[in-house]
């Protein structure tokens, strides 16, 4: 799931350069493996584990994800951006989760 989220975030233009883009790559793999939006707070937890991955903070780990996705929505390959998001309700949960159920069909 990890190489797809790479493929799918440099497709749609993000800079691979900046840590949003590794955070979502491996929350993508994260969700996947632990089933994560599957129950309340779960956005807490992704935010927590991936900040102890990196030593760094949840509220920054939150902040470079919301970076990232809007560079993407405002700068981005339109094209793709509306093959692995949507550009309403435009939430770091809302994204993450659409990004990962359309990850999930490719290649289904």
């Amino acid at each position: 799931m990890k190489n797809k989220a790479v493929n799918a975030l440099i497709e749609m233009g993000m800079p691979a350069d900046i840590k949003g883009f590794h955070y979502i790559a491996e929350a993508m793999e994260l969700m996947e493996n632990e089933d994560m939006p599957r129950y309340w707070g779960w956005m807490t937890v992704l935010y927590g584990r991936l900040s102890e991955m990196h030593d760094d903070t949840p509220s920054r780990v939150e902040r470079a994800i919301r970076h990232a996705f809007s560079i993407v929505l405002t700068s981005g390959y339109l094209e793709a951006v509306e093959k692995y998001l949507t550009l309403q309700k435009t939430t770091n949960g809302n994204l993450l989760v659409t990004f990962f159920l359309r990850l999930s069909q490719v290649g289904k």
